[in-house]
């Protein structure tokens, strides 16, 4: 079966990018712009982006701010754009973005901690509320030393949690140049070396993502409840 592989957290864009993700053999990537940009700004970028190229390119935004806001503002974007990530590291942060029905990916949990950060409880809410929890693979290039250890080792006990609570998991390049950019199955790979099946680590990239970018796009297309179009 040929997969479709997906890297959906993208932090940069210029002219060389698509064309070096196609390079890599990468079906869609998200471009992830900030909770604090301009959203409006962003979404026009991205539909003239879309106009030159073939690649599948989702809108998505990162929200960075402290736990007792990023619930407004996942539920605000959530009308604009196809994905909400939010960055994770601290504890409160990681159990809101697994408990919330407006979060799609919790991004590297294990941030700046000496832990995972997510325990069976953050997965258990992560399978419910259906948040991907992520592996960014720019974590782990960047650390140096026994640090990249460490960090290999938070990942393997994160494939392992999701694997006990069947929550779903996505690595992510997190690239900010291309660079740092890598292919479907160097990104698969990494959770296929931290504990996750052959299969489940290429599913992981490629069908779930697919499935949850398709899904949120038909309920962007939905009238917001309440709302009735005049006849």
């Amino acid at each position: 079966m040929e997969h479709r592989f997906y890297d959906l957290n993208v932090a940069f864009y210029n002219e060389h990018l698509l064309e070096r993700a196609e390079y890599l053999g990468l079906s869609g990537i998200c471009i992830v712009a900030r909770s604090t940009d301009n959203i409006d700004e962003y979404l026009e970028k991205i539909k003239k982006i879309r106009e030159g190229t073939k690649m599948d390119v989702v809108t998505g935004v990162l929200i960075e701010e402290k736990p007792n806001k990023i619930l407004g503002l996942a539920k605000t974007l959530r009308r604009k754009v196809e994905l909400i990530l939010v960055s994770g590291g601290d504890y409160e942060t990681n159990r809101m973005a697994c408990s919330s029905d407006y979060v799609d990916i919790l991004c590297h949990p294990e941030k700046g901690r000496k832990d995972p950060g997510v325990d069976h409880i953050c997965c258990r809410e992560a399978k419910e509320h259906n948040t991907i929890i992520e592996l960014n693979f720019r974590e782990l290039i960047s650390a140096i030393g026994m640090e990249r250890i460490r960090e290999l080792n938070k990942m393997k006990e994160i494939v392992r949690l999701c694997n006990k609570t069947k929550a779903k998991f996505i690595v992510n390049s997190g690239a900010k140049n291309i660079f740092e950019l890598r292919s479907g199955r160097e990104l698969s790979s990494l959770s296929f070396c931290s504990g996750a099946s052959m299969q489940d680590a290429l599913i992981a990239n490629s069908e779930i993502p697919e499935k949850l970018i398709s899904i949120n796009r038909e309920k962007l297309k939905q009238p917001i409840k309440g709302v009735e179009y005049e006849r």
